[in-house]
């Protein structure tokens, strides 16, 4: 039931197109525009040294942006006008993970939250179980989104993943390699936010095999976790 109510779910999500078309994405570092029509604006910010802007066009193909820079002012220049792709995945209905071939800082490999045409990097925390009920799993999503709605500025995004091959006796959170300085912001946060739900149980620590992940931190619920009864009336 779990795996094909999943299943609709990613068939339901929004495409990349949806995700990128006319969107502005960065953060308070960077940030780009990808107009309608194919026009891309990109922005570094140096209060210090003042901002680069390069200008060029961005495609999509399939799943990937494929950005072209024609011209560019400013003192990063050198470091910045370069072309660059992205591969990406839709793993939510707000939610994408990228691939990226964009100079630094430009639109990193990572998680990035969308919204309303607007898409900005945050820590990835995917939620996995091989057999925990649906209602559970839920019910963790909305305990972690509620705890990053109550941050300014948020700092996660959350999503369920794919149901994971097999067993999950035991509660674990796992740390990705690529990037340790937010892994361990995702760990933090995840930690403090799990430490009022003690219906979770207890969970252990380890890092992930492999450090091609983009996501920062995944959760793996174990099979019979059971969140508390709601009281009636109770959403």
């Amino acid at each position: 039931m779990l795996t094909a109510l999943l299943t609709l779910t990613l068939t339901q999500l929004p495409t990349v197109n949806d995700f990128l078309d006319n969107a502005e994405i960065g953060d308070a570092q960077q940030y780009m525009q990808l107009r309608s029509r194919g026009a891309y604006e990109g922005q570094l910010v140096d209060k210090t040294k003042g901002n680069t802007v390069i200008k060029g066009s961005w495609k999509i193909d399939k799943d990937t942006l494929n950005v072209k820079a024609a011209s560019c002012a400013g003192p990063a220049c050198k470091e910045m006008k370069k072309d660059y792709s992205v591969k990406v995945t839709v793993v939510a209905a707000r939610a994408m993970f990228i691939d990226s071939s964009a100079p630094k800082p430009f639109f990193q490999s990572g998680s990035y939250y969308c919204h309303y045409l607007g898409c900005e990097p945050r820590i990835g925390v995917e939620i996995l179980s091989n057999a925990a009920g649906l209602g559970a799993m839920h019910a963790i999503e909305d305990h972690l989104i509620g705890k990053n709605r109550a941050r300014n500025p948020p700092t996660t995004v959350v999503w369920i993943g794919p149901r994971p091959e097999g067993e999950t006796k035991k509660s674990r959170i796992e740390i990705c390699g690529r990037d340790p300085e937010k892994a361990k912001a995702g760990l933090d946060t995840l930690k403090a936010d799990l430490a009022d739900a003690a219906w979770f149980g207890e969970y252990t620590v380890v890092e992930a095999p492999a450090k091609d992940c983009f996501w920062d931190v995944r959760l793996y619920v174990r099979d019979d976790v059971a969140p508390p009864a709601k009281k009636r009336g109770e959403k």
